[in-house]
């Protein structure tokens, strides 16, 4: 179906929600140390802001296959835009920290169900080879909304308080939910389908249980029983999760999906990708700030440069892979990944916070040629009928790798911070710099990992 002047409220209905979504997941990140204060909650507790907003995501995504089935693709845009507007009104007047939590679950409900269908969509309304442009224009939107989000938050919270994020973000939402009334369409087809309770039940018990006893290694240690007890549970909940999926005439994540090799392979590069985004994006303003001695607007400013060349270089990236192909732009941006994390374990504790800022952006323009040519690559070897299933598994790969990053990268620093006998500027300085090293070789190894990918021309 080939892009018309009628799909172009469409488009812009759907990236503008993309973005608002995007945006409002790591909106408060800048803003924790001021919610501690005013909550009287630790690190571990105030990290369930991001955390509970990714769970409740990973757990929505997988039925976003069914729902667009059953519901119009306009009625399921309308409604994930009203929860993210109760949920922002709801945070902005929380009046303790559960408050806030619930506030972040009900903005995740809409954005599990409108991430997932903003991809389907586009791949809908764009013609096959104009997909890898299609791709451009939304990673464009959702990769940029991560990485301004906490240098803008900053700002706003120097001037004003936390509460006034919600209260800017409220009148986008607004505006954004009147233009979709009037401008979406059903673009998507629908047929009867029908929902595998349990899977659902599997699916939030294993990635719940499993996040949470990761994120619990922090303050209990390796071996606590709140910390294996939850994997455990989490990993055999999942296992049988995978299992109900392969053997079901109608699963709610179809994972058959991964027996394609490429569509396999590239969702591993996704993956590591995405660890290695959210967990930049969080780990370096805090060592700026915590190790350099760095304003919190400063340390959150090191983001804003490649934050910009991020959005030109993936929609670049985009018109490239139509001209070029996938492979050979994950290759070179693999490679720029690789570089800056080396180079990133160059900065040492009296460096200057700009060469994080240079470093960070080579590290976006390798992200910017890498994630939406390899998500582009794994979608187009799909059938067409697969699509809907497809975007719901490349939003739960993103989602978890988001989240599975962060946790391990933040766990790292954490306990070297608090093994080391030495200040905790110096703590943090080694736990970072461990913390980089992993994240260098896990750019090395998606680097050698693209030599296999196979691609349609």
């Amino acid at each position: 179906m080939n892009t018309t002047v009628q799909y172009k409220g469409v488009v812009t209905v759907i990236l503008a929600s993309a973005f608002l979504f995007s945006f409002s997941q790591f909106l408060l990140i800048t803003a924790y140390p001021t919610i501690m204060d005013e909550f009287n909650v630790n690190a571990t507790q105030v990290q369930w802001l991001t955390t509970a907003f990714l769970l409740t995501t990973i757990i929505l995504i997988p039925m976003t296959g069914y729902l667009s089935n059953i519901f119009r693709a306009k009625t399921l845009v309308i409604f994930s835009l009203l929860c993210l507007f109760i949920g922002t009104l709801v945070g902005g007047l929380a009046p303790n920290f559960g408050t806030l939590i619930i506030a972040r679950v009900v903005q995740a409900v809409g954005a599990g169900i409108v991430l997932p269908l903003v991809q389907t969509i586009l791949l809908t309304v764009f013609p096959y080879e104009r997909r890898g442009f299609a791709m451009g224009l939304l990673g464009a939107v959702v990769n940029v909304a991560p990485a301004s989000a906490p240098s803008i938050s900053g700002i706003v919270i120097d001037l004003f308080t936390w509460r006034s994020l919600h209260w800017i973000l409220l009148p986008l939402i607004a505006c954004t939910l009147i233009v979709a009334i009037v401008q979406m369409k059903n673009v998507l087809p629908m047929k009867p389908a029908k929902l595998d309770l349990f899977s659902i039940v599997l699916s939030a018990i294993g990635f719940g249980l499993f996040i949470f006893g990761l994120s619990m290694i922090s303050v209990y240690g390796f071996t606590d029983t709140l910390v294996i007890l939850p994997i455990v549970i989490g990993v055999v909940s999942l296992t049988f999760f995978i299992k109900r999926q392969l053997t079901q005439s109608s699963p709610v994540l179809n994972l058959a999906l991964f027996k394609h090799s490429t569509f396999r392979l590239a969702m591993i590069l996704v993956f590591i990708n995405m660890m290695l985004l959210l967990s930049a994006e969080t780990i370096l303003p805090m060592f700026a700030q915590d190790v350099l001695g760095t304003s919190a607007f400063l340390s959150g400013f090191v983001l804003v440069p490649g934050t910009i060349l991020l959005s030109i270089i993936t929609i670049i990236s985009g018109n490239l892979y139509d001209r070029y192909g996938g492979k050979t732009i994950a290759l070179i941006g693999f490679s720029c990944t690789a570089a800056s994390l080396l180079l990133l374990n160059t900065v040492t504790m009296d460096s200057s916070p700009y060469w994080i800022m240079l470093h960070f952006c080579l590290f976006m323009a390798g992200f910017g040629l890498t994630l939406m040519p390899l998500v582009t690559v794994g979608m187009n070897a799909l059938s067409q009928e697969d699509i809907a299933h497809g975007s719901a598994i490349v939003n739960t790969v993103r989602q978890f790798g988001m989240t599975f990053g962060i946790i391990l990268l933040s766990t790292i620093i954490s306990v070297t911070a608090s093994n080391i006998n030495a200040p905790y500027d110096v703590g943090a300085y080694w736990g970072t710099t461990f913390a980089l090293v992993v994240m260098a070789l896990l750019s090395l190894l998606a680097l050698m990992l693209t030599f296999f990918l196979k691609e349609r021309q």
